[in-house]
């Protein structure tokens, strides 16, 4: 959330002010301040919701990579790997263990866990490595997929 510091002013007589309402509780909420008036304001913006159709794409493509891989057996392999190969961890959970090796957690791709853009640019990435991994182009791992 972001707070601005915003003021009411007159614009023209066709739209009343420099701000524009986006219902009319707002537009009754906004007459309430005087002209020229400075308003503090919290702002938080509407997120673009992630896409099903990209998540169950990405596990599509996981399955078709594991029947055409030679050590990644699984949907569920390929996706680790992925986020190996990516390098697709949470810089929050680190762990050191008693032997000393430092362990790793990797990121969910979970809707609650991965806003939209960096779903997009994780997708990305992966549809173009696993398409890699078995010598065809992303376009027709995700032709063949679709």
């Amino acid at each position: 959330m972001n707070e601005l510091a915003i003021q009411k002013t007159k614009r023209c007589d066709h739209c009343g002010s420099t701000m524009r309402s986006f219902s009319q509780e707002d537009e009754e909420r906004w007459q309430e301040y005087k002209d020229n008036q400075i308003i503090n304001a919290k702002t938080t913006g509407a997120k673009k919701p992630r896409s099903y159709q990209q998540l169950k794409l990405y596990w599509v493509c996981c399955g078709k990579v594991s029947e055409n891989h030679n050590t990644w057996s699984t949907k569920e392999v390929v996706d680790f790997n992925l986020r190996v190969a990516l390098d697709f961890r949470d810089p929050q959970k680190v762990a050191v263990r008693p032997d000393g090796q430092v362990q790793f957690f990797y990121r969910s791709i979970a809707f609650k866990n991965l806003p939209h853009m960096e779903a997009c640019n994780y997708f990305d990435r992966a549809f173009d490595l696993m398409a890699k991994s078995i010598g065809v182009t992303a376009d027709e791992l995700i032709g063949e997929s679709v």
